[in-house]
């Protein structure tokens, strides 16, 4: 922005402001005097119509007072006296009805000698009246209602009464006179009352209310109602005051200046308690300062623009000696060295501005040489930087790649361990199951084959637990839902164990609440298998004593909190012992693996799994008095839709044989080793199938395509063509051939490896060494029970 627009933009807004503040201080003063005045005026004038009321009532007491005289004097008989009521009333019609009373209260004299007769002693006009000239409030006349005609729409009749007292010549009270004043003269009487003032000032609005509230007169067609609402100028009114003015809302909405009069009747000055009220809206009245505060305005907006201009010359004025030095600075090149600024003119401002700037030039040349040779300085160090970078760049690439080809060596290696470890220990495991079941065998050979078993048994415990904690390292562990009932799981644990525990002698027992239990979602097995852990290593490290399973559930808004403890009455483990024994290969001490066994992998897996649930696993004990390791999850309730019952793990069906079937399976046994293949052929024989082999996976599809079998069990690492590719290729043919069960028998038993087998067609896997029930419960399952009568024999 320019400086002559800004200081015009200053100026104005000065001005402009200035005219605010004098526009607001005299828009204020105005308005509060025209509210004063307002308020004054309305006063004045609510007075000035209720002394006319007042004056009007004088007049109607002197009527009374008249007849009262000419009662006492000339008209001293009813008739006389009914004359010259006849004829007031005939000369003022705004009485219904004029009456002379005696002393008793009955009427001897009236117009058109109505109620003559009566007694009129209960009327506060007459019990009034006879003690001292009296003004009655408007009222309901009862006695003359029944007798004069009835109004237009059923309005009752109503009137206000005079009375005087009636006197005989020695002054004594005789008697009353009254008269009664209809609805419409008070109607009539207010319209005159105030008809001046509306005529000069049409804003002004009247309401005239009665003792009652009820309104006399009023704006719209309230007349006749009564006003229940609370009035501005009311409540100063029924205070004592008989004048008062103020600035309120009415009830219906709107804001009024408002001036209010009450008569105060008294015995020398009887007369209505009428309050009158004139109010004249706030906006019609505030419209005399309205033309003040525009000629303000009008003279704020002169005023500013004069102030624009004068803001708009000091500007040019200013701005003359900084756009000529400005003008020089620009054509000041890249080379501060050669720059020169004029001779300054003008004010002292620009020759301290002119100085200043030579300074910085010169300042800037010193910058610019300075910074010319840090260029030259960063230039080269940047260039070494890129090549050291390049260099460590390089060095990480290397790393890397020896990494990822050291993990996958270590996949590699862990699989071909493990299928070169299992496969001869199929062998052993097979055979020695087949000689065991000997019955020739001497209690020694049985001994040995037993112990050569559990030596196999051991032996493939640390293959597993050598896999699962690789797959724990490598965060490889996948974890799956599924519903199941927690004490069942922890029971068919136990189950397990109680064979162990019962040849040793110790009291294995489950203990918790047995009662109707929430059923959870999780990973069953891998829950089994750390619990599993614990309760054999309790068994194992106790020689008597008990072993006892603790399981507490929890309720808890993200699901059920489970713990379970495994408590036993063994070794114990020492306190420096208990912070490593959670990490791998790691027992208590040394001779522990001498004396009971094992890799040390089992705790560190079951860490690995618990933690991989979100779960935490810990260790309670002291040496020489048992130990408590417990593990606690959260887990999520089953949804209700798939609540069912929990299938409980059992033995092994029933091997099937020749003489329990209507005839023996066909089994096409797929396996290149010939020693592995001989001990699947037995075992498989010696459970009532009849077996065909073949020795690759090549042979077996044409077997297959050829043959018609009732189930196949392949291999995987076969020459020729492997296992996996020959189930494809089965799974390819024509017919029938294609359905045939496929099951995987094979040392390959990473679980990427099995969903790799499935993937590919397979309907189950049996894992090597394979256990003699499992296979059976596995090749019966996939069987079916009406499958075999629907097959025919090879």
């Amino acid at each position: 922005m320019r400086l002559r627009t800004l200081l015009a933009l200053i100026f104005a807004v000065g001005a402009l402001l200035l005219t605010a503040a004098a526009t607001t201080v005299v828009s204020q003063f105005v308005s509060a005097r025209v509210q004063i005045r307002a308020e004054a005026h309305a006063a004045e004038l609510a007075e000035h119509l209720r002394q006319i009321i007042d004056a009007n009532m004088t007049e109607r007491l002197g009527d009374m007072a008249v007849l009262s005289s000419v009662a006492r004097t000339n008209a001293t008989t009813p008739e006389t006296r009914r004359a010259w009521v006849d004829a007031l009333r005939q000369s003022y019609p705004a009485y219904a009805w004029i009456g002379f009373a005696d002393q008793a209260g009955t009427v001897v004299a009236s117009t058109g000698g109505m109620l003559e007769g009566e007694s009129v002693a209960a009327r506060p006009w007459f019990q009034q009246g006879i003690r001292a000239p009296t003004v009655i409030d408007i009222h309901e006349a009862k006695l003359l209602a029944a007798r004069l005609p009835a109004l237009l729409y059923g309005e009752p009749r109503r009137f206000v009464d005079v009375a005087v007292p009636l006197r005989d010549s020695t002054g004594a009270n005789v008697g009353v006179v009254g008269g009664h004043l209809s609805v419409t003269w008070m109607r009539e009487m207010s319209r005159a009352a105030i008809a001046t003032a509306l005529k000069r000032e049409p804003s002004v609005e009247v309401l005239i209310l009665a003792g009652d509230g009820t309104v006399i007169l009023g704006p719209g067609d309230q007349a006749g109602r009564r006003i229940e609402a609370e009035l501005p100028t009311l409540p100063a009114l029924t205070a004592g005051a008989e004048l008062t003015s103020t600035r309120g809302t009415w009830p219906e909405g709107g804001d009024y200046f408002i001036g209010a009069s009450r008569a105060r009747p008294s015995v020398d000055r009887p007369t209505l308690p009428w309050t009158v009220l004139v109010r004249q809206p706030v906006e019609v009245a505030k419209a005399i300062s309205s033309p003040i505060v525009n000629r303000l305005m009008l003279g704020g907006a002169a005023f500013t623009l004069l102030f624009a201009l004068l803001g708009w010359w000091a500007a040019e004025y200013l701005a003359g000696p900084l756009r000529a030095l400005a003008g020089a600075a620009s054509t000041i090149g890249h080379d501060t060295a050669e720059a020169h600024l004029p001779k300054p003119r003008g004010y002292l401002e620009i020759s301290e501005l002119t100085g200043a700037l030579t300074g910085l030039l010169a300042r800037l040349g010193e910058r610019d040489r300075a910074l010319a040779q840090a260029n030259c300085d960063l230039e080269r160090r940047v260039s070494e930087r890129t090549a050291e970078l390049a260099q460590a760049r390089d060095r990480a690439e290397a790393a890397q790649a020896r990494a990822e080809a050291g993990e996958r060596a270590k996949s590699d290696f862990l699989a071909t361990m493990s299928h070169k470890v299992r496969t001869p220990l199929n062998a052993i495991v097979g055979f020695g199951d087949l000689l065991r079941d000997e019955s020739s065998l001497t209690p020694h050979q049985k001994r040995c084959i037993d112990q050569m078993r559990v030596g196999c048994e051991v032996l493939t415990s640390v293959v597993n637990d050598i896999l699962d904690y690789a797959r724990i390292e490598a965060d490889g562990v996948v974890l799956e839902a599924e519903p199941f009932s927690p004490r069942a799981l922890v029971e068919e644990t136990v189950a397990l164990v109680a064979g162990t525990a019962e040849r040793k002698g110790l009291d294995l027992r489950c203990e918790g609440d047995a009662s109707d239990e929430p059923r959870v979602m999780g990973d069953k097995t891998r829950l089994r298998q750390v619990l599993l852990n614990l309760v054999n290593n309790a068994v194992k490290f106790t020689q008597h004593g008990s072993v006892t399973v603790v399981l507490t559930r929890t309720a808890t808004a993200a699901g059920i909190d489970l713990r379970v403890a495994v408590r036993d009455t063994g070794i114990g483990i020492p306190v420096e012992a208990q912070t490593r024994l959670f990490t791998r290969f790691v027992q208590a001490d040394s001779s522990t693996t001498r004396r009971f066994g094992g890799t040390g992998l089992g705790l560190a897996i079951a860490k690995g799994l618990i933690e991989a649930m979100g779960g935490t696993i810990g260790l309670e004990s002291r040496h020489g008095e048992g130990s408590t390791f417990w593990f606690s999850v959260t887990l999520p309730r089953e949804p209700a839709c798939s609540q069912a019952p929990d299938h409980v793990t059992g033995t092994a069906p029933p091997v099937s044989s020749a003489s329990d079937t209507p005839r023996r399976a066909h089994l096409l046994l797929v396996e290149d080793g010939a020693i592995n293949r001989e001990i699947a052929q037995m075992v498989l024989e010696a459970m009532g199938y009849r077996i065909s082999t073949a020795c690759n996976g090549q042979e077996a599809v044409t077997m297959v395509r050829e043959q018609a079998y009732d189930l196949v069990l392949m291999d995987v690492e076969m020459p020729v063509m492997d296992g996996m590719t020959a189930i494809r290729h089965i799974r390819d043919l024509e017919g029938t051939a294609r359905h045939v069960p496929i099951i995987a028998m094979t040392a390959h038993v990473l679980p990427e490896q099995v969903q790799n087998l499935l993937a590919a067609g397979a309907d189950g896997h049996v894992g090597k060494p394979f256990d003699r029930a499992r296979l059976c419960a596995v090749i019966e399952r996939s069987l079916g029970a009406g499958l075999l009568p629907e097959r025919s024999a090879a």
